[in-house]
């Protein structure tokens, strides 16, 4: 029998280079040039093949390895070796540490200039690009790699996307790489996505290449983002690769007209879709900048052939549906971000999906620096989702129908628009195109089946979105909304337990489960996102309230706030009213009346009349009616009415007609937002020089109640917190200084600089840190936290009045239902030391800024502020505690007990005292 141990070595070797011949596979080197190699995978096999003992008999007495040498770290150099019959070059290697990870070698001189050892080297050299391909691995990351033009690109095949994105930019490859050559950790699939720049053509577009690497080497990784894999530069070609979306961009998506056939399917694709505001959030809030300085970038180009489609495990509208943003070769640097100050970018965008403020309307425009907020990725992110509600509801020919509408109106109204290539956009300049609420409410009635989840969508973007950037919400308090009235739509929590994270829609839903939810709950659940079990609305059968609301825009289907037509067309085209059967809380009028105030000026609502039963009213609030009951139900008396309470709401609440109104003038915290918004001037505001002369210099100490309870009223206290700390920056020198009831020994800003060197965000990003991440599982302690406080000696200091700002719900854990001994014990311990210290009692002040209508914490603070005694009696009290809501006039919540007068006005001279007997 043949003995293959007998055969020389040399036709030992000769079987080796037949089988490298045979398994060579085709790839593409850097010319485009197909070139065939064969990975060091393929090679290890037949070296490793049991029972031969192949290595053992390849090494001759010229070789001074051993086989175990050879093999775990010089398999693929020995390969290349024997192929071109040089073995004994195995010692320069092994003796010099030159193992495989360190290939290709690109020096023929490496191991010295003797002449016959360099021609054998550069053999080497030019034969190892057979055995060399690049490997791609997760434990080997690649960014903006220089990658010789003779190593070989592994790709099994590829082809090339048309698309309309960059396309004088970049071309989009789907490669799919040989599974030998590539990580299943770094991949799944193997199909990934090479975007080639053309920068052999454009040299200036490495610029954009380098602008994407650091967009993606900044954000690290996000869901909601296309994942980077790695970056490359290959003979003056520079690559991208990406992770491949198999459903490829929303624009091709929305070309094929594959929509979303159930109102099942529709939720996963709004659920997708709203996902983005995460991405837009991840880059605007990076962090890393100095002393933790929030820092982040502007996209600039948000449009739908920049959003990538991911189908779900069960076909493409089912569980794991993603939508996730790509394309960040427009990406503004990554740089600290203030709103107030220094957020500004240029604009490199789309034109019609881009904002008012990145509008360039004239030529010479287009050559200089414009300067554009990071919130508009925002409006841009509005435009798609109102042409996805668009095409879902009526598909292409709906799309055309919309962006022929707005040409329309840009044309008749806005020629100068249409003049700058404009022509296509959703603004006039300065808010949304009436048309564009107009497709909105058109696509609604078009739609089949359950449409809350679609008109709250539209909503948020009418609302918060399509609106001018000052007054655009954060990306994710829109997230926040979205999430938590789906949460209550789909998946509302059970009346005890822990609260848990968000769920994705689950098979098998049914449309009845929808309609067993009260609309108003609906709504109110909007502005609550993350409201505990034990807070949110019940949904039970009670009187049925109609919902009447009058429209500036009478063509238009009257909606209410939360975008819920309130009357329908018969069958002969004459609206009728639709009633609502729902359980109104004052809860929910005030979630309704949030969602009001943020409306835009093409879905303005009119405030004109309002009533509502059981003295529910809101004088912020009207044009909505209530009745008792309808022709359906008999009125039954609700356990929760004012009749079955202890105490009404609305005596308890400080009124704002009341609470100071007229000190300096009759300014609110939502009158200073909405001056902001159009850049005025602290100066500007009416009675602001007052307010200044009358506090002086003043330190200004805000305690933000962070607990569970405030879950739902995180986007009221930071819309307060701004306004306040913009306020107060020129009084207080040092900058006021701001802490969280849970972690009462940290104080913000950690660096304590004069005010003006520092901007708004000092202040600000903790507030937005909560906002994001808030996930308090316990009521405010609160005695605990001000004793930990006020502790301090230095706190009381004779040389700095002090103001204390608490903003709080009055939902503490510990004391009684009405008084709240803790905390008065702490304000006590604080006069007797302002007394030792000979201090009038102006000089350190506590104001209470009250949110929501809790009837106990309502008491609770107006205990303090008008019945506690502080160590003295009714006749002998000192009074330095203030209690003001959140809705009062904005000098009297900064100035306090400074002013008697306006301590007096806390709770409204005609207003009735409750009584704080026990039982009432």
């Amino acid at each position: 029998m043949f003995n293959p141990r007998k055969r020389p070595r040399d036709e030992r070797n000769e079987e080796f280079i037949r089988y490298v011949r045979q398994e060579s596979q085709p790839g593409l080197d850097g010319n485009d040039i197909v070139t065939r190699f064969i990975s060091p995978a393929v090679t290890a096999r037949w070296w490793r093949k049991g029972g031969q003992q192949r290595l053992s008999r390849a090494i001759d007495r010229n070789i001074h390895a051993l086989p175990t040498t050879i093999e775990n770290g010089y398999l693929n150099i020995f390969s290349i070796l024997v192929y071109i019959g040089r073995t004994y070059l195995i010692n320069n290697f092994t003796s010099n540490g030159y193992q495989d990870q360190r290939l290709p070698l690109l020096d023929a001189q490496c191991f010295g200039d003797d002449p016959a050892l360099v021609d054998d080297m550069k053999e080497f050299c030019e034969n190892q690009w057979m055995f060399c391909p690049l490997i791609f691995s997760r434990h080997t990351p690649m960014d903006k790699r220089y990658i010789d033009p003779r190593q070989i690109l592994p790709i099994k095949t590829t082809f090339t996307i048309t698309t309309d994105s960059n396309h004088s930019k970049s071309i989009i490859r789907v490669v799919t790489l040989y599974p030998e050559c590539f990580d299943h950790e770094w991949s799944s699939t193997g199909t990934v996505v090479f975007k080639e720049y053309h920068t052999r053509e454009r040299e200036s577009l490495r610029d954009a290449w380098i602008k994407e690497y650091n967009a993606f080497a900044a954000i690290e990784s996000c869901d909601y983002i296309v994942k980077y894999l790695g970056s490359f530069e290959q003979n003056n070609r520079c690559f991208m690769i990406l992770e491949h979306a198999s459903e490829g961009s929303l624009l091709e998506l929305f070309k094929r007209n594959e929509r979303p056939a159930t109102e099942e399917e529709r939720r996963y694709f709004l659920y997708g879709l709203m996902g983005l505001t995460k991405a837009i959030d991840k880059i605007q809030n990076l962090g890393g900048g100095p002393r933790n300085q929030r820092t982040g970038f502007a996209h600039r180009d948000i449009k739908p052939a920049n959003i990538l489609v991911f189908p779900g495990q069960d076909g493409r509208y089912s569980d794991g549906f993603q939508m996730k943003l790509a394309d960040f070769d427009t990406a503004t640097p990554n740089r600290p971000i203030d709103e107030d100050e220094s957020s500004f970018q240029d604009n490199d965008g789309n034109r019609t999906y881009c904002s008012p403020e990145a509008t360039r309307f004239y030529r010479d425009q287009e050559k200089g620096f414009m300067q554009v907020p990071v919130a508009s990725d925002v409006w841009s992110l509005g435009c798609v989702i109102s042409e996805a509600i668009v095409w879902v509801a009526g598909g292409t020919a709906a799309l055309d129908e919309a962006a022929n509408d707005r040409r329309r109106e840009i044309l008749t109204h806005w020629p100068f628009l249409a003049d700058g290539s404009f022509g296509e956009c959703f603004h006039n300049s300065s808010t949304a195109l009436t048309c564009v609420v107009k497709s909105h409410s058109a696509a609604l009635d078009a739609l089949q089946g359950p449409i809350f989840l679609s008109r709250n969508v539209c909503s948020l973007v009418e609302r918060w979105m399509l609106v001018p950037y000052r007054e655009r919400q954060y990306p994710i308090l829109i997230w926040k909304a979205f999430e938590g009235q789906y949460r209550e739509l789909f998946h509302p929590a059970p009346p005890s337990g822990h609260y848990s994270a968000p769920l994705l829609p689950q098979p098998g839903f049914h449309h009845t489960m929808m309609l067993t939810q009260s609309p108003v709950n609906i709504a109110s659940s909007i502005f609550q996102p993350d409201q505990a079990p034990h807070q949110r609305p019940f949904s039970h059968p009670g009187p049925s309230r109609q919902v009447g609301m009058a429209t500036n825009h009478p063509n238009m289907h009257q909606r209410g706030p939360l975008g819920i037509n309130t009357r329908m067309p018969s069958n002969n085209g004459t609206p009728i009213d639709r009633h609502i059967s729902t359980q109104w809380s004052h809860s929910d009028v005030q979630a309704v009346a949030e969602l009001e105030d943020k409306s835009s000026p093409v879905s303005a609502v009119s405030t004109n009349g309002f009533n509502l039963g059981h003295s529910l009213g809101s004088p912020n609030h009207p044009g909505i009616s209530f009745s008792t009951q309808d022709s359906h139900h008999n009125s039954v008396p609700d356990a929760n009415s004012p009749a079955k309470t202890s105490v009404d709401i609305h005596r308890l609440t400080p009124q704002k007609q009341q609470n100071g109104a007229g000190m300096y003038g009759d300014l609110t915290i939502g009158d200073v937002v909405i001056h902001r918004s159009n850049n005025g001037k602290r100066e500007a505001l009416e009675g602001y020089e007052q307010f200044c002369n009358r506090m002086g210099r003043r330190r200004f100490v805000f305690i933000i109640d962070d607990s569970v309870t405030m879950r739902n009223r995180e986007r009221e206290v930071l819309r307060a917190m701004e306004v306040l700390v913009w306020l107060v920056r020129k009084i207080d020198q040092t900058g006021p200084e701001i802490r969280f009831a849970s972690k009462p020994d940290q104080k913000y800003p950690i660096e304590r600089r004069p005010r003006f060197l520092l901007n708004m965000d000092r202040f600000i990003n903790p507030i937005r840190k909560w906002l994001r991440g808030n996930d308090a599982e316990t009521f405010c302690n609160m005695k605990h936290s001000s004793n930990q406080i006020f502790a301090d000696a230095n706190m009381v200091d004779p040389k700095r009045p002090t103001s204390v700002i608490i903003l709080t719900d009055g939902i503490w854990e510990g004391g009684g239902p009405i008084e709240e001994k803790g905390v008065e014990a702490c304000i006590t311990k604080v006069i007797k030391r302002m007394e030792d210290k000979g201090l009038g009692d102006t000089a350190f002040t506590f104001q209470f800024l009250s949110f929501g209508n809790d009837p106990d914490g309502l008491r609770r603070l107006i205990y303090l502020d008008d019945h506690a005694l502080y160590g003295g009696d009714e006749h002998n009290r000192i009074d330095i505690v203030d209690h003001k809501s959140s809705e009062s006039n904005v000098w009297a919540i900064l100035t306090g007990s400074v002013s008697p007068g306006n301590d007096e006005a806390s709770a409204g001279p005609s207003t009735v005292r409750p009584s704080f007997s026990q039982g009432e």
